[in-house]
């Protein structure tokens, strides 16, 4: 897929988490203008477009609305973003495997079921790591660190950096990388190379909202990603992200 221009017959098709339909999210077809800052590396054509995930439940997008609102206030702000991420997340290890384990009862043992694979928590620089505790106390056994994107030694572009304490084997865990917003795609890139490199094979994004082009790029170079999002705008400003959008995140997050 050219990240360049998205034709209208090539757009991803994207599946709802339930039945109801959601005429608010319109696509169309990216700006023609549009240049991405950098190019994302190993780019591959998007082999399985379901893997992009539109979360429509009518909490989930009230949340989103208040985050888009221009007026609504730092608390409420970030009371929805714990509100929306907590949603999100939820869907996003919805098919975590499970294994038995009994419980001794007030009528004896009874076979239960329990979360059989650690979960890694990141987030993409350090205005979404505040959110992180919500998804903590939600998660049993989580853990949560970072990934930091810094000027590289030589000054020219960026090198993501993680920052985890008992860094676990990401190979047997469910590792899920937080990016509130998802504008070219490039950091959220980077911090996926660095975690493929890493050795995380089950690997899930989660972003309040991201641009069609942004999401298409990342899709295209990670065939394999699970991508879920509360929102998606079809057109990309460059210096302000998705359009509409919800503005800079971390200036309203934190007032």
């Amino acid at each position: 897929m050219n990240p360049e221009t998205i034709s209208p017959a090539r757009m991803p098709r994207f599946r709802r988490s339930d039945s109801r339909a959601m005429p608010r999210v319109i696509l169309k077809q990216a700006p023609e203008d549009y240049q991405p800052a950098a190019p994302l590396p190993a780019a591959a054509p998007a082999r399985s477009p379901q893997r992009m995930h539109l979360l429509d439940h009518p909490v989930a997008q009230h949340a989103m609305t208040q985050l888009r609102n221009r007026h609504t206030m730092p608390l409420q702000f970030r009371d929805n973003s714990q509100q929306l991420l907590l949603l999100l997340t939820l869907e996003a290890v919805r098919n975590l495997p499970t294994r038995e384990e009994p419980v001794e009862t007030a009528r004896g043992l009874h076979p239960g079921q329990v979360v059989g694979k650690p979960v890694v928590f990141f987030s993409l620089n350090r205005h979404g790591l505040g959110l992180a505790h919500s998804v903590a106390g939600m998660l049993p056994g989580l853990q949560a660190g970072n990934i930091s994107l810094d000027r590289s030694p030589d000054g020219h572009g960026l090198e993501p950096r993680m920052h985890l304490n008992s860094t676990p084997m990401l190979d047997t865990t469910k590792v899920i990388l937080f990016d509130p917003v998802i504008a070219s795609g490039n950091g959220a890139g980077l911090a996926l190379h660095l975690l493929r490199r890493s050795g995380a094979t089950d690997l899930t994004l989660v972003t309040f909202v991201g641009s069609l082009p942004g999401l298409s790029r990342l899709q295209s170079a990670f065939p394999d990603l699970q991508i879920w999002t509360a929102g998606i705008d079809s057109e990309l400003d460059l210096k302000h992200g998705p359009v509409p959008g919800i503005g800079n995140f971390a200036e309203r997050l934190f007032g």
